[in-house]
C-alpha cells in the first residue's frame, strides 16, 4: 500500500483547473478525492472531468473555475482489515484502490504493482521449483488432505498451492508448485494412482 503521506489528494471543492494542475505536475491522470477530515469520497481525472464537463446543458457556462465536486466517481474503498480478494474485482475497474481504516479514514491506496507482488510472492513467481497442474472433480472428499499426504513421503516443500475453477461447476484445478526434487515423476505417477489427473508437470 502507498500511504496517505505520499500520494496526491483533492477535495471537492478544489476547482478544476487545480486539480488540473495538481495532476499535470505529478504526471498523474487520476487522483483520490477526500473531504475535510480526510475520509474517502471517491475519485477524479482527466476523463471523469470531460464527462462531467459535457453533460452541462448550457456549453456556455462551462468553466474551469467550477468545483471539481461534480466530476467525482463514487467508489468503495475496502477496508484496511479486509481480505487481500476483495482488491482483485476492484482493480480491474479502477486505477487503484482505496483503503480506509473503520472510520473511513483514508489510509492510502493499493496499485496495480501492489497487488501484482503480492501475487507474486504467494505463486513463487521467480522460486526455482516443479509446477504441477493437477484435475480434480469437487466430489471428492477430502482433496486436499489427500494431495499432501500423498507428497509427505518425498520429503518436498511446497511453494505455492491455488485453486481455481476450470470452467465447469463440478471441476476445478490445482496448481502446485514444489521445491527442486528428484522425485518428480515418482510423485507424478503417484498422484494419478491416487485417482487424480495430473494435466502438466513444468520445471521453473
Amino acid at each position: 500500500m502507498t500511504p496517505r503521506e505520499e500520494l496526491v489528494t483533492v477535495t471537492p471543492d478544489c476547482t478544476i483547473t487545480e486539480v488540473i494542475r495538481r495532476m499535470k505536475l505529478h504526471a498523474l491522470d487520476s487522483v483520490p478525492v477526500v473531504d475535510q477530515h480526510d475520509r474517502f469520497l471517491g475519485l477524479t481525472g482527466y476523463g471523469r472531468i470531460l464527462k462531467s464537463l459535457l453533460r452541462q446543458e448550457n456549453p456556455s457556462s462551462i468553466s474551469l473555475l467550477q468545483q471539481v465536486a461534480d466530476a467525482v466517481e463514487k467508489m468503495e474503498p475496502v477496508s484496511v482489515d479486509g481480505d487481500f480478494e476483495e482488491v482483485l474485482p476492484v482493480i480491474v475497474r479502477y486505477p487503484f484502490v482505496p483503503i480506509t481504516d473503520e472510520d473511513g479514514i483514508f489510509l492510502g491506496i493499493a496499485k496495480i504493482s501492489n497487488i501484482e507482488s503480492a501475487l507474486s510472492l504467494a505463486f513463487g513467481t521467480g522460486l526455482r521449483g516443479t509446477r504441477l497442474l493437477i484435475g480434480v472433480f469437487m466430489d471428492q472428499p477430502r482433496l486436499l488432505e489427500r494431495i499432501l499426504a500423498s507428497l509427505k513421503s518425498y520429503n518436498v516443500n511446497i511453494i505455492s498451492l491455488a485453486t481455481f475453477d476450470a470452467g465447469d461447476t463440478a471441476a476445478r484445478r490445482i496448481l502446485l508448485k514444489l521445491s527442486p526434487s528428484s522425485h518428480t515423476r515418482d510423485i507424478v505417477k503417484n498422484l494419478n494412482e491416487q485417482g487424480f489427473r495430473v494435466l502438466s508437470v513444468k520445471e521453473a
